[in-house]
């Protein structure tokens, strides 16, 4: 059934508490444990479960993720039918992008898209959730409930940290979701909704269009919130690896969680195979005085200095004397002899000169923008 789906990435939010790590991009192609970005692992589960149609909805500052994405061929979603469609977004009278990013107005805006993909259902999650999913148990679970729309939610959440930005929900035991919290202050309900969705296409338009026309465009607030009592919205709990990535806080922590041989095995070794761009480099150089533990290093990286409990992302290069602990250090960066880095972010091609030493706290890590020079 998943060949008469249609899949719907939102690509389009930034995320105000992503700091400088979204102020020229948004979250989607935001680079992520040392070789991936922050689309791929929607996308790679919608292709594992047999999606062939993908539409990423854009905004603003989706240069670097077209880039990354091209035709979708490594996703084999380059076909003549189908595929993957970059969908920009709707402008207004004056010819401009209206400041409104809601799920809703950005449906609205593609609707004639989804309209013309005749699927029968339509998938729908956010760009930032790090999971490995099997969409083909969802949409088993939708039709055997008869439901009206099901939402993906992970249980037992009862981390306050999370509370904040996130939607939680009131299950009962047949998985019909009967109350909504957002931003909840307090634990009142403890499953976490993750932002993908299934829905017939046909109740998809219907809903949207009675959403906007009643000038409803809060998407969990106006739908989720409003309409449970009302509606068969239905709750499938995913008891597997999944992280949403909404702060930078969130960011750094789940992208050294990957540190863990565990989180690894339930990220990429159960379920279907991540997929990202290919970039072919040269191997890893590990100098004379390289002292690594328990860090990923991507591609292409020169080492002659100490780094621990770190992911260094391609073309890195540590310096003779420099210490990197705690740290995510994106493409390119370059660490300067006897410079000492705890508990930060570089973003792309970072410049650290010699002697500098720069500390962040595990709880508040320092974020250094897109080529800056320290």
């Amino acid at each position: 059934m998943m060949r008469d789906t249609l899949g719907i990435i939102f690509a389009h939010e930034r995320v105000d508490a992503m700091r400088e790590l979204t102020a020229k991009r948004t979250v989607a192609s935001v680079p992520f444990g040392g070789r991936y970005r922050m689309i791929d692992f929607s996308l790679s589960s919608m292709v594992a479960s047999n999606i062939k149609k993908v539409g990423v909805v854009t905004k603003s500052d989706y240069y670097s993720l077209m880039e990354h994405l091209g035709t979708g061929k490594e996703w084999d979603l380059n076909r003549k039918k189908g595929g993957l469609s970059i969908l920009p977004p709707s402008v207004d009278e004056n010819g401009g992008v209206p400041d409104r990013s809601s799920k809703i107005f950005m449906l609205m805006g593609i609707m004639d898209y989804i309209r013309n993909s005749g699927s029968k259902y339509v998938v729908l999650t956010d760009a930032n959730l790090i999971a490995n999913i099997d969409f083909n148990e969802l949409l088993k679970f939708h039709v055997e409930k008869g439901a009206y729309m099901t939402a993906l939610y992970k249980p037992n959440i009862f981390d306050f940290d999370k509370f904040k930005g996130n939607t939680f929900a009131d299950v009962d035991k047949d998985g019909r979701i009967r109350d909504v919290t957002i931003s909840q202050s307090i634990q009142l309900h403890s499953n976490m909704l993750l932002g993908a969705y299934i829905i017939e296409r046909e109740l998809l338009e219907f809903l949207m269009c009675q959403c906007a026309s009643h000038n409803k465009y809060d998407f969990e607030r106006d739908i989720l919130q409003q309409m449970s009592e009302s509606l068969d919205i239905y709750g499938f709990e995913y008891n597997g690896y999944a992280e949403r990535i909404d702060s930078v806080n969130s960011f750094f922590k789940t992208n050294l969680e990957l540190l863990k041989a565990e989180t690894r095995h339930n990220l990429f070794h159960i379920g279907n195979e991540i997929i990202t761009k290919v970039h072919d480099e040269v191997p890893t150089e590990f100098c004379e005085n390289a002292c690594v533990k328990n860090s990923l290093i991507a591609d292409g990286c020169v080492i002659d200095g100490t780094v621990e409990n770190s992911v260094l992302f391609r073309n890195v290069k540590i310096a003779k004397g420099a210490c990197v602990k705690n740290c995510v250090i994106m493409q390119g960066a370059i660490i300067g002899e006897g410079a000492e880095l705890e508990y930060c972010i570089t973003d792309r091609l970072v410049n650290v000169s010699k002697n500098i030493r720069l500390r962040g706290v595990e709880s508040y890590p320092a974020v250094l923008p897109k080529e800056c020079k320290i």
